[in-house]
């Protein structure tokens, strides 16, 4: 099993690191080009993750159906999803930048802007959430390549779309003075290039199927509900959270708004590996439900979580042993620095426990118990951001949040439990139906959350 997962596993994480390292490359450039520049890359964040969420619950969704077309050896199925997906998001995309668009001024009261950087960052959010917006076709080429099991075309995908964007970010920003304006031509640039590329590598698999564009799947609608609707709030959750830890951390100055920036996109690099192993687990999983193999994915399950357990036992570790030195060489400010390097002191060895709950919430999400994991993620960040905002008022300093995150962090330790008696239910439920029709379904019915 262990060999199984770490196929899908390797190449997804050697993808993903290098998108999340372009990520830091460029908060890095960012702060080349001033503290305004990485204020106003801090600001916009919540507001990211917004556009993120969707373009991600709509990118697994079609991963999920990918993967169980592979199973069931439906491959014309990929494409015909795809296209779907794409027509409903046209849409859907176009009323989230319009309520963006018109809500970036009631922001700047929201986030605490400074008064002289108002205007400035609500025509950053204007242009960087309408550039963001094409993302969601090289998502949608990348998932279905993945799901399908192509994973090595979409590591190509995730590498070239990510080297345009730095590229364009580091080019214009720092080579023409631009500034922070290179930040939304980067992703409109990186997501249209994206598009280019993911038809091209579709053409060179079983995948393509350009008559297949024209067929409506009803299907879509039934998965963007099961998986994309609660990994989608799954991540406004994040977002929200986001936003309520800028508000805390604003009355402790610019520097630790900016520093829990850096921290959360290292954070972001130091969790992948966890997302990664629930991403390949679920993609496992996925397959043996299209193939109609209960029995086999509670086996899947196990050894997903054994591997993340182990790797992240040495991965907390090292990122303790380094924190100081890491906050300097992403922060770039000195008092930024400094605050990103306490934070992450405090939080490092946790980690441990935070890399098994992702891979256990990640494949509950993308197996359909994402409903389950959207109240355990409530419950933690509700938890957090009362607890460590009064523990930062008694400390009179940032330093008291910092600490209060670190044991917080804890209380995860029961979400492998929970995602494990969720597979044994979803194979128990498939094996009984199958029984009961007395042969292997190839699509599976809907799961709910409920028992």
């Amino acid at each position: 099993m262990w060999r199984t997962i770490a196929g899908l596993a390797v190449p997804l994480l050697v993808a993903e690191s290098l998108n999340f390292a372009v990520q830091l490359g460029i908060v890095a450039v960012l702060g080349r080009m001033g503290d305004d520049a990485v204020y106003l890359r801090s600001l916009y964040q919540p507001v990211s993750l917004v556009v993120l969420a969707v373009t991600v619950g709509f990118a697994v969704s079609h991963q999920v159906a990918a993967a169980i077309s592979k199973g069931a050896g439906r491959p014309r199925d990929v494409m015909a999803n795809a296209a779907s997906l794409a027509r409903f998001w046209l849409g859907l995309g176009a009323a989230l930048y319009l309520l963006l668009a018109i809500a970036a001024p009631l922001l700047t009261g929201l986030l605490q802007v400074d008064a002289e950087q108002r205007d400035t960052f609500v025509s950053f959010l204007r242009w960087t959430s309408a550039a963001s917006l094409p993302a969601v076709g090289a998502e949608l080429c990348a998932a279905g390549l993945r799901g399908y099991g192509y994973v090595r075309h979409a590591t190509l995908l995730v590498v070239g779309t990510a080297g345009v964007r730095i590229g364009l970010v580091a080019g214009l920003g720092l080579g023409t003075g631009v500034g922070i304006a290179a930040v939304p031509v980067a992703e409109a640039t990186a997501g249209l290039t994206g598009l280019a590329m993911g038809l091209v590598l579709l053409r060179r698999t079983e995948l393509w199927h350009p008559s297949a564009v024209l067929v409506w799947r009803r299907e879509v609608l039934t998965d963007l509900r099961r998986i994309g609707v609660p990994i989608a709030l799954s991540l406004l959750l994040i977002s929200a959270y986001n936003l309520a830890v800028i508000r805390v951390l604003g009355d402790y100055g610019q520097d630790a708004v900016a520093g829990f920036t850096v921290v959360s996109t290292v954070q972001n690099v130091v969790l992948l590996p966890g997302t990664v192993l629930g991403t390949a687990t679920a993609i496992t999983i996925n397959q043996q439900r299209g193939k109609g193999d209960w029995r086999r994915i509670r086996a899947l399950m196990r050894g997903g979580i054994e591997v993340t357990v182990i790797a992240y036992a040495a991965i907390a570790v090292l990122v303790w042993l380094v924190h100081d030195p890491l906050a300097r060489l992403i922060g770039g400010d000195a008092g930024v620095a400094a605050a990103a390097g306490r934070y992450l002191g405090a939080v490092a060895l946790t980690y441990a426990v935070q890399g098994p709950v992702l891979t256990s919430l990640t494949v509950m999400e993308e197996t359909g118990g994402g409903f389950r994991a959207i109240v355990l993620n409530a419950v933690y960040f509700g938890l957090i951001v009362a607890v460590s905002a009064a523990s930062a008022h008694a400390a009179g300093s940032a330093d008291g949040f910092y600490a209060a995150v670190a044991y917080g962090n804890l209380i995860g330790v029961s979400v492998p439990l929970i995602a494990v008696r969720h597979i044994r239910r979803l194979s128990a439920e498939g094996g009984a139906a199958r029984q009961g029709t007395g042969r292997s379904a190839t699509r599976p019915r809907e799961l709910s959350d409920t028992p």
